[in-house]
């Protein structure tokens, strides 16, 4: 099985493929006008925040690694997005194995490293929900991890630099086009990339599959939230996003 298939097998089991909402325009690639200076280049305001359903998550001690059972604490509740926790293995834990960091070859080789760290490699914890939902935009998937140290740092460096090596890939006769972007709305933490992966059959002159994504990172976690579909293409709503990292942020006090 590909890296790709591995990355969502698991949580995308029961999503079907959802007809989201077109998003106009071109964009340039990803990176491409980011200010030496780490400095933001858009000050376009935050989307709108739903009313919380549930409350935010008491702080723990300063420096507290979440664990497993803390994460699922932390993760998106219900109301707080426009979907649903599937029943039955909504909340998937990512076990020892899924999590083994990554080996130094393997960091080398741009598209396996990004694929790698899209799938939590190197985390102390990490989880995923499945949603189940119909609303254009609406994520279907969460990952969410915890890193010890400074790790989650030098991880989110790490995918951006394998995504910028990385613009393209060959996966199981399908060529998957890499696109991404920092995401510079207000009420984003620094580290925050949106990602875009086409996938395209080969003879085809459209798209297979098209998954919509937002990495970002808040103190040491790291959140991934996705919309998959065919066409038109999806755009992951930043509502629910912006949720998580709220809840991430009362958490660990930032």
């Amino acid at each position: 099985m590909s890296e790709y298939r591995l990355v969502f097998s698991a949580a995308l089991v029961t999503a079907g493929c959802l007809l989201l909402s077109a998003c106009g325009g071109t964009p340039a690639p990803g990176g491409a006008d980011r200010p030496t200076d780490g400095t933001r280049t858009s000050a376009a305001p935050a989307p709108s925040k739903p009313t919380p359903t549930a409350p935010l998550p008491a702080p723990r001690a300063a420096g507290e690694v979440p664990d497993t059972a803390r994460l699922v604490e932390l993760a998106l509740q219900p109301g707080e997005t426009a979907g649903v926790r599937e029943d039955g293995g909504s909340t998937h834990s990512l076990d020892e194995v899924e999590v083994r960091p990554l080996l130094p070859a393997e960091l080398t080789a741009p598209c396996t490293a990004m694929w790698g760290l899209l799938r939590q490699r190197g985390a102390h914890a990490a989880v995923s929900q499945t949603f189940d939902t119909e609303e254009p935009g609406s994520p279907t998937v969460n990952f969410l991890s915890s890193y010890a140290g400074t790790d989650a740092v030098t991880v989110f460096g790490r995918l951006r630099t394998a995504l910028a090596g990385c613009p393209s890939v060959e996966e199981d006769g399908r060529t998957v086009t890499i696109w991404y972007e920092d995401l510079d709305t207000g009420g984003f933490p620094e580290d925050t990339l949106r990602i875009r992966m086409t996938m395209t059959d080969a003879g085809s002159t459209g798209p297979a599959e098209v998954i919509d994504r937002i990495v970002t990172r808040v103190g040491v976690c790291v959140t991934d939230l996705s919309a998959t579909g065919t066409e038109p293409y999806p755009r992951v709503s930043e509502t629910p996003v912006l949720r998580q990292i709220d809840r991430l942020r009362a958490a660990q006090g930032l």
